[in-house]
């Protein structure tokens, strides 16, 4: 993972790196194969992607609370729940983190409006997009943590498959993707708000027990599914 990082180089529209000092290459078309993402029906054309100034008017439409006129301005803390859930999720699984990443590039917020709409969306090219968007801009990092392990493990995996003369270590200390832990919770209030607004759901994909058993998120349930209206209705 650290020699694909450190030879990594975007050139056209695929990306060049070493392993084991042998070159290869990896696009679009590749990536689409290792993430096995493909059209819902065969032969079904994907949703074209809304530009910036779309996607900007979307945001304004799910209760962005600040002011934003480009992209750069969007600000996933500004968001109401549970898009702001969404967008930390999306965050999460292409950074491995789930703090410390605010904003939202245009392909990240193309897949928020996507999960919206339940577009038929090439995540894919999406994906890959942010991915070589990282690959550019690597040297400019003020850290030395690894954007994307999960997908860098996917793409070593896939070459050592290909290539068996790439020398392979004790399997025993190998780290899968699996091994990536991801949410155990998600803060659904925010700490600087004494009351938070809802607009749907959360999918019970991106739940679990410990989620559920939360006292917030049993107010996010009882907001956003009207129970606690109508308990009110009923008491009065």
């Amino acid at each position: 993972m650290q020699e694909f990082w450190a030879t990594a180089t975007v050139h056209h529209h695929s990306i060049r790196f070493k392993m084991n000092n042998k070159k290869h290459i990896v696009n679009l078309e590749y990536f689409r194969e290792m993430l096995q993402i493909c059209p819902k029906l065969p032969n079904q054309q994907f949703e074209e992607l809304p530009f910036e100034e779309e996607i900007l008017t979307f945001l304004r439409d799910l209760g962005h609370s600040g002011e934003i006129k480009m992209i750069t301005d969007v600000n996933v803390n500004k968001l109401h729940q549970p898009w702001r859930s969404f967008a930390t999720v999306i965050n999460k699984c292409l950074s491995g983190k789930s703090t410390g990443y605010d904003s939202l590039r245009l392909s990240q917020a193309q897949i928020l409006w996507g999960m919206y709409h339940k577009k038929n969306v090439d995540y894919a090219y999406l994906l890959w997009e942010d991915f070589v968007y990282q690959v550019e801009n690597k040297n400019v990092k003020r850290s030395n943590e690894m954007y994307y392990p999960r997908f860098t493990k996917v793409i070593v995996n896939f070459f050592m498959t290909k290539d068996h003369y790439i020398p392979r270590r004790n399997k025993v200390n190998w780290h899968f993707a699996r091994d990536d832990y991801m949410f155990t919770t998600i803060k659904v209030v925010s700490r600087h708000e004494d009351t938070q607004l809802y607009g749907a759901i959360l999918l019970d994909k991106l739940t679990n027990e410990a989620i559920k058993d939360l006292e917030s998120y049993k107010e996010y349930y009882a907001i956003a599914s009207g129970a606690e209206l109508l308990l009110r209705g009923g008491n009065d």
